[in-house]
């Protein structure tokens, strides 16, 4: 593991007690905001690339049987999992995502690009799951991420943006489809 990401892992091991405190209403205003965009059928199959404690199966709680949670850092899973003990939690590096080609309706991340030491390899790792007609939600951080920024990291892709704003809360986000 590299040293970006040894760091990253260690912050959020660190604080993810604390974690639901202290971001649960900002991460819901964002979901509130993006998801008001986006159609979100029950049966969807979501994967949320950094999901941390899995804030976003609290806001999509209709879906939870289809959210696959994923994170780098084993204990923001581990306090997920105290909630959520039904839900599906997996510690994976965005690098290397354990899953199928095409398995997945939605593909978020939420305020996690600007953690990123590769984010052209994590596009890399997204495109493939995303089912064609699939959507990828993404937002970063507007001080780390602009539009154009986004712009040009779809632009790597095959997938076409069907919207793209800065939050009314510190992100920059896309709306992008395959």
């Amino acid at each position: 593991m590299n040293k970006r990401k040894a760091e990253v892992r260690r912050k959020y091991d660190t604080t993810a007690k604390a974690y639901d405190v202290r971001y649960t209403e900002i991460q819901n205003r964002k979901y509130l905001e993006v998801f008001s965009k986006l159609d979100v059928k029950i049966s969807d199959v979501i994967v949320d690339v950094g999901a941390g404690t899995g804030l976003l199966l609290n806001f999509l709680h209709n879906n939870k049987g289809n959210i696959f949670c994923c994170d780098l850092a084993l204990n923001m899973l581990k306090e997920g999992k105290k909630k959520h003990h039904h839900s599906h939690f997996i510690c994976a590096d965005s690098e290397f995502l354990p899953f199928r080609d095409s398995s997945a309706d939605i593909v978020t991340s939420f305020t996690v690009f600007q953690n990123l030491p590769n984010p052209s390899a994590v596009m890399k790792q997204i495109i493939p799951i995303l089912k064609n007609g699939g959507a990828l939600i993404l937002t970063a951080l507007q001080k780390k991420y602009k539009i154009e920024d986004l712009k040009k990291l779809i632009a790597q892709t095959n997938l076409k943006i069907d919207t793209i704003w800065n939050l009314t809360y510190e992100d920059t986000s896309v709306i992008a489809r395959k």
